[in-house]
């Protein structure tokens, strides 16, 4: 697909906040929802707001090609996803995408972990809904500081997935990390595991995980200037043939397999 056919303009159907500090927008569009893979992700472009320059990339948690919409999850965080929060059904919102490399789903996936932190829950729920339609089992671990940021509990919940929640202070679920709660899922049988959330996550789950032989793929967030692999400003340390090279989470991710990435190194 050439760079100049990824512009669209969606139409705003929702914006509504979902916790204390994130918002789901749904979005209507024909192209986008039929071709977009769980773990792509979109360039939004802040409309009302001449002073930001830069777009904002944001994974696509959910497609629904029937309705011709698709759904992002966004935080706010600064001046960019404050504005954001000012959209309102009918307006227009110009973004690039699909853009990425998304999570390999296969047809017989078998027994599938979802494993997120925060607003990293959002992309597992397209993963979610892509292993539903296969059939497969699935654990999905969700991990938020407090109740007050806990969301998507009922979607995994939706597509049948056995689902446990934890909140670092306690206030809702099981009390703890959601790393702690790991040991005791991974002494099932897993054969796939699909991971987004904080790099602090990744490196306790990646102790505890690289003792499985199930398939393990990261959804890696990181700071994106231009979103499709020109500026270079995202780039991560990859194991690589024997090899460490430098590759773009724009391009070549935002999905990797864990055991090539170097989480210890400069990102």
């Amino acid at each position: 697909m050439k760079k100049t056919d990824l512009r669209c303009y969606a139409r705003v159907v929702e914006n509504l906040r979902i916790c204390t500090d994130h918002y789901r927008l749904v979005l209507q569009e024909d192209r986008l929802p039929r071709v977009t893979k769980p773990g792509q992700f979109v360039n939004i472009r802040i409309n009302t707001r001449e002073d930001l320059l830069l777009r904002r990339p944001f994974s696509v948690a959910l497609v629904k090609p029937e309705k011709s919409r698709f759904e992002v999850i966004y935080r706010v965080v600064g001046k960019g996803t404050a504005a954001m929060t000012e959209l309102e059904p009918g307006d227009t919102v110009d973004l690039l995408g699909p853009l990425g490399t998304g999570f390999n789903i296969p047809e017989n996936a078998g027994n599938c972990l979802l494993l997120g932190g925060g607003c990293g829950v959002a992309p597992l729920w397209a993963v979610a809904d892509k292993l539903y339609g296969t059939g497969s089992k699935m654990i999905a671990m969700l991990g938020f500081q407090s109740a007050e940021h806990v969301f998507g509990e009922d979607v995994f919940r939706g597509y049948g997935a056995h689902t446990v929640v934890t909140t670092d202070d306690g206030s809702y679920g099981v009390k703890g990390f959601i790393t702690q709660e790991l040991e005791k899922v991974m002494s099932q049988q897993i054969d796939r595991i699909y991971i987004c959330g904080p790099t602090p996550m990744l490196k306790a789950a990646s102790s505890i995980l690289e003792k499985s032989k199930a398939e393990c793929q990261v959804s890696l967030e990181a700071r994106m200037g231009c979103g499709f692999g020109v500026c270079l400003s995202c780039v991560v340390s990859v194991r690589k043939e024997g090899n460490i090279e430098k590759q773009r989470v724009c391009s070549e991710g935002p999905v990797f397999r864990l055991k090539d990435i170097l989480l210890d190194d400069e990102t």
